[in-house]
């Protein structure tokens, strides 16, 4: 008794343990660049508000690439173009906002070559953004430069940078990262040659980034009296693939959840937040976490494919009755063979008793043999049905052996 009360005590103390342990949501990191202008402490109480996540700042280097912070374990969460070159160990979690390509050029810049103007151009890409060092490779190379016929550098120079390449959102209140003698310039102008490709023609080389247009006197800039063409992508929120499928099923849920608090705090960054993005589109596996979030009011199999089993239960109900019915049919044929067997068998015994015995037994014989011939090819079934035949044969042997 004491060992079963001692047993029953340590499992009671083990359930007791389990209802009490909760899942520990970590603290996640999120790398802010300086040109996202919203309050991270802002982000921080919303989300912390509404979720069980604790939020912080990363704390990366200056023009650390979102991307290699993610691979290097520095940051957790980073808002990266869907341009972005696939890396491993990244994963999608939901699309924010459109990321808009904004060229400014110096107002000093005079080509050389009017067909290939951006030779020997030096350009400065803010925040080392993936989809403008894409975009420079892109524009270079259609122009016919090689990566020694301009330069990319990663800081602003005065009075040697020609070209700013800054993607982020359309956003008035944000201009930190143009200089003084810049002005916006529209692709479609005499510095590109190849304009009208841009109007139509990205997406079939940069199958992520489109057409766009900034209407005009959006900014308060030079450059933007009129309407500038160019291109946009967009931008993702994205995370380690080791960070648990629970806490970002819970950042999922709270970005979707509270968009009205965060658009709140910066408009220009999340309205892009919804959940009807198809994930093929996505330049990173989609999280597992952010996967459940977005599949959760999804039907199960038995849900989804009702329709189809009841068919196929169907079916299958009438091919077991067909094959019940040709089981009975051939049985049914097989009992009328043995009855023509049984037939014979009296045909012989009621012969004439004139009849030489050897004869009969010989009939006897042809019939026996027949039988068991029809049986070995299946034409008649080792049932009650043939032993009750053997027994008459026996027995009408027997009977004639006997009169004779």
């Amino acid at each position: 008794m004491n060992s079963k009360r001692t047993r029953s005590l340590i499992l009671l103390v083990v359930l007791l343990a389990c209802a009490s342990c909760e899942y520990t949501y970590p603290t996640l990191r999120m790398l802010v660049t300086d040109y996202q202008h919203f309050a991270p402490d802002d982000l921080q109480a919303i989300i912390e508000d509404q979720s069980r996540i604790r939020f912080s700042v990363a704390d990366v280097a200056k023009g650390r690439a979102a991307l290699d912070a993610l691979a290097e374990d520095e940051t957790d969460l980073a808002l990266v173009e869907n341009s972005s070159a696939f890396v491993p160990g990244v994963r999608a979690i939901l699309p924010v906002y459109e990321s808009v390509l904004h060229i400014a050029a110096s107002q000093d810049y005079l080509p050389d070559d009017m067909q290939r103007p951006l030779a020997g151009a030096d350009f400065y890409v803010p925040n080392g953004s993936a989809a403008g060092a894409k975009f420079i490779s892109l524009i270079t190379h259609r122009q016919g430069l090689e990566p020694g016929g301009y330069r990319v550098s990663p800081t602003f120079e005065e009075g040697k940078t020609d070209f700013i390449i800054y993607f982020g959102p359309i956003n008035p209140d944000n201009t930190g990262w143009i200089r003084e003698g810049f002005e916006l310039v529209s692709l479609d102008n005499n510095l590109n040659p190849q304009r009208k490709f841009y109007e139509e023609g990205i997406g079939y080389t940069a199958p992520n980034m489109k057409p766009k247009v900034i209407p005009a006197l959006t900014y308060e800039l030079p450059g933007n009296e009129e309407p500038l063409l160019t291109v946009a992508v967009d931008t993702l929120l994205v995370t380690r693939k080791e960070v648990s499928e629970e806490t970002i099923y819970e950042l999922t849920r709270t970005f979707l959840e509270q968009k009205p608090r965060f658009l709140a705090i910066a408009p220009h960054l999340f309205s892009g937040i919804n959940e009807s993005f198809d994930p093929l589109d996505l330049s990173f596996p989609l999280h597992k976490g952010a996967r459940s979030y977005l599949e959760r009011d999804e039907p199960g199999f038995i849900e989804r494919y009702a329709e189809t089993i009841n068919m196929l239960v169907y079916v299958t109900f009438l091919l077991i009755s067909a094959f019940l019915a040709f089981a009975r049919w051939r049985e049914h044929k097989k009992k009328d063979r043995i009855d023509v067997f049984y037939e014979r068998i009296f045909a012989v015994r009621d012969t004439v008793k004139d009849s030489p015995t050897d004869e009969r037994l010989q009939a006897l014989n042809d019939i026996e043999r027949e039988a068991f011939e029809s049986l070995i090819r299946e034409k008649l079934a080792a049932n009650e049905s043939f032993r009750i035949f053997t027994d008459l044969l026996a027995r009408t042997r027997s009977e004639i052996k006997h009169e004779g």
